[in-house]
């Protein structure tokens, strides 16, 4: 009996190499959505909302993802505060909050890291090119954030 044995080489190790979308998010993304549920008429128009930013105009947050794979954000936050019966208080943060660490993005996903080892995933969608969090909570906690660049 013989045995033949075929050895392969190749430049290949398996990787899939770099992802395409790492080049994509490079860049400024601003907040363009602040998703809560349920709605609420935080300006008190008559007209109730899903998204804070449209009722509530002194939130704003930046994230800035550098080649280097780093980031930072700067921003402000939204204060909810629970009154009665269904009832929210919102309220911008006056005080401007700043964070970094390190990013990378595996897919779709991209994922914050902070200096203390938290990680925030997003989504990204390059056709309508947005980065959301998807938080998933009801008031007084957030829906989603979404940030376009």
């Amino acid at each position: 009996m013989t045995a033949l044995l075929l050895w392969s080489c190749s430049d290949d190790d398996g990787g899939t190499g770099p992802n395409p979308n790492a080049e994509l998010v490079v860049g400024t993304w601003n907040l363009t959505e602040l998703r809560i549920s349920p709605a609420q008429d935080i300006d008190e128009d008559g007209t109730p909302t899903s998204n804070v930013l449209t009722e509530l105009d002194c939130i704003s947050a930046r994230i800035t993802l550098r080649a280097d794979n780093t980031w930072t954000f700067n921003g402000n936050d939204l204060v909810v505060t629970t009154i009665t019966g269904g009832l929210f208080k919102f309220f911008c943060s006056e005080e401007n909050r700043t964070s970094g660490g390190n990013w990378d993005i595996q897919g779709n996903t991209l994922r914050l890291a902070d200096g203390t080892g938290n990680v925030t995933q997003f989504a990204f969608d390059s056709a309508n090119n947005t980065l959301t969090n998807l938080i998933g909570e009801v008031l007084p906690g957030l829906q989603a954030e979404v940030y376009t660049q």
